[in-house]
């Protein structure tokens, strides 16, 4: 089996860089229609009128939920089936359901039309995760991850200079439409240049592994240490998001700052911080890991443990919307490290066949914890209005904030078991 994926790999030589390439391009689509909100929501807000309970639902929970019940049986049809069509289905799903955004009439239609997104999307990072697993090799997985996840703080920062200069030169309805039909451009390239050798566990030996979904699942969860990354990942996605879709309301309320300056800031901390966060996070991740491979455990780990009090730093500290800003750049990069060492550990711990719904397994609980941390920040702000005013939401941000802790935490009980895990996921192949 080791000599065949060797061969495998051999022959598919720069086209896994050229797949990596295009699977980049879909990923910066899916996360700028994603994030696009976060800009879209100082307007949407004003013309929708809605609470800030509501827009936490509609920017975290709404679409995190339906996002997370999707991913597990789309990764199960991409194991099993045709990874790349799963992604080009989901490129047209969840775009098509950006352009219906335009058409929202108040909170419960806007929420539907997110849902439709979130089942879109959900199809993409699973199905992209296992295409890499089998393209690249263990010792190089952390880097061609991090490199395909740049597309997250990347595409939150395209989301919210894009959203907020289309915003306001055509205004957020008309920004929805651009940006679906932007996104519905890249499904020609994926049908023309991923190419099928880079699917993992052809059709023919999945049926014959005549494993289900429930055995498939239970040999995932009988990991310790897959089981600790998943709850980490759970709780250090609570802060992550939390302060991705509530920035330009904080920096508004908080400093005055008008719509023309917040695209550019919370651009340079979503994007800026998030790809510093990304890459350090991969390479790094590798570059340690080689020596001892818990420190794909630890890193993500002391980077949260750090979270925290860079917030509060922040969120409740700075005099100056520039020293918040700067703050704002480091927490970022914290707040993202923990992603790439987290699934290309992941994905050594699974066989072949499972490595999209181990993927899926993280996208769902990170989900979860990224629904709640903006719904929770938006409950908890309009709890304390009528006590503390504008600065309700500094609080709420800081307290959600705390999340970062407890992560920690179960990265560096994930370590403990680590070296034994990944022993008897070696063992078993």
């Amino acid at each position: 089996m080791a000599m065949q994926l060797t061969a495998d790999r051999s022959r598919l030589g720069a086209s896994k860089w050229v797949a990596l390439g295009v699977l980049m391009l879909v990923g910066l689509t899916n996360y700028v229609d994603r994030l696009s909100i976060s800009i879209l929501q100082v307007p949407i807000r004003s013309d929708l009128r809605l609470s800030d309970t509501q827009l936490g639902a509609i920017t975290g929970l709404s679409f995190s939920l339906i996002y997370t019940f999707a991913a597990i049986p789309l990764a199960r049809i991409a194991d099993r089936l045709s990874p790349k069509r799963v992604i080009i289905a989901s490129l047209v799903v969840w775009n098509a359901m950006t352009i219906l955004c335009a058409f929202a009439t108040g909170f419960a239609t806007l929420a539907l039309f997110r849902m439709g997104v979130a089942v879109g999307e959900a199809g993409c990072g699973p199905a992209t995760q296992s295409l890499l697993a089998r393209a690249f090799p263990a010792d190089q997985r952390g880097r061609a991850i991090a490199v395909w996840q740049m597309v997250f703080p990347l595409g939150s920062l395209l989301g919210v200079a894009a959203g907020g200069l289309l915003s306001q030169a055509l205004g957020w309805r008309q920004a929805f439409i651009v940006l679906g039909l932007c996104g519905l451009m890249v499904t020609p390239l994926v049908m023309l240049f991923i190419s099928d050798r880079l699917e993992p566990q052809p059709v023919r030996e999945a049926k014959a592994s005549g494993v289900g979904f429930g055995t498939a699942l239970s040999k995932l969860l009988a990991s310790r240490s897959f089981v600790f990354l998943l709850i980490g990942g759970f709780l250090a996605a609570m802060p992550l998001n939390a302060a991705l879709n509530w920035n330009a309301l904080f920096y508004e309320r908080a400093f005055g700052l008008k719509m023309s300056e917040l695209t550019l800031y919370i651009a340079v901390i979503a994007g800026g911080g998030g790809v510093v966060g990304m890459v350090g996070g991969g390479f790094l991740s590798d570059w340690l890991g080689r020596r001892d491979s818990r420190w794909y455990c630890w890193l993500p780990a002391v980077a949260l443990l750090c979270a925290l009090p860079l917030m509060a730093g922040q969120y409740l500290l700075a005099a100056s919307p520039g020293a918040s800003l700067c703050l704002g750049v480091i927490v970022c990069i914290a707040l993202n490290c923990w992603m790439p060492p987290q699934a290309a550990i992941a994905q050594s711990l699974v066989s072949p066949d499972a490595r999209a719904l181990a993927a899926a397994c993280i996208l769902v609980t990170a989900g979860t914890g990224g629904a709640l941390g903006p719904f929770l920040t938006g409950f908890i702000s309009d709890l304390l209005t009528a006590r503390l005013g504008a600065d309700a939401l500094r609080y709420a941000i800081t307290l959600v904030a705390s999340a970062a802790l407890l992560a920690s935490a179960w990265f560096f009980a994930a370590a403990r078991h680590l070296k034994a895990d990944l022993q008897g996921a070696k063992n078993a192949d």
